[in-house]
């Protein structure tokens, strides 16, 4: 089974904003990874206002992989590649941390992310990608939450202007969507 990789936090932050991090922990706990630059990302997100849950990551993904020293320098190489001018040089980094770390360690991962860089990035590279309403969805075929719950968490996703690409607008087609 592949490992879930999480390149950026949107997808933590997204699961924060819900309220549903223990669903996260029931969808992610075992089989997960972040890198140690997704870590610092989350680390600094947690102590903003409605995202102090995301203080719970480490205990749900446990220690982030640490680059060595060759994929530190690969990040950065990867990093400028994908970056705009005057961009911060945070910005990017996680995905070209977990990029250098797939290729050098031949890691079986997925990246989730609802980033579009990202998704664009890794799709590049042949890399799966799957979302935050992938994975509620997920939640929902699995029977951990009612396709109205998920309606619920994708409609707070929205309010909150969170990426919710290809998610029906719809109840009847979005619980078909789901597959309920």
């Amino acid at each position: 089974m592949s490992a879930l990789l999480f390149p950026d936090n949107t997808v933590l932050v997204n699961f924060a904003l819900i309220g549903r991090v223990d669903l996260f922990q029931r969808l992610a706990s075992g089989r997960s990874t972040w890198t140690y630059t997704v870590a610092v990302e989350c680390e600094r997100s947690s102590r903003e206002a409605g995202l102090e849950a995301l203080a719970r990551m480490p205990e749900i993904l446990g220690p982030p992989i640490m680059p060595t020293r060759r994929e530190r320098i690969d990040a950065r190489l990867i990093r400028q590649q994908i970056a705009s001018p005057g961009e911060p040089e945070s910005r990017h980094l996680g995905e070209a941390e977990a990029l250098a770390i797939l290729t050098a360690r031949t890691v079986d991962a997925v990246f989730i992310t609802d980033d579009s860089d990202a998704v664009a990035l890794a799709a590049g590279l042949g890399i799966r990608t799957y979302s935050s309403t992938d994975l509620i969805r997920l939640a929902v075929r699995g029977g951990l939450i009612s396709g109205e719950d998920a309606w619920s968490h994708i409609g707070l996703l929205r309010a909150n202007k969170r990426a919710v690409r290809g998610v029906p607008t719809d109840y009847a087609s979005f619980q078909a969507w789901c597959g309920v």
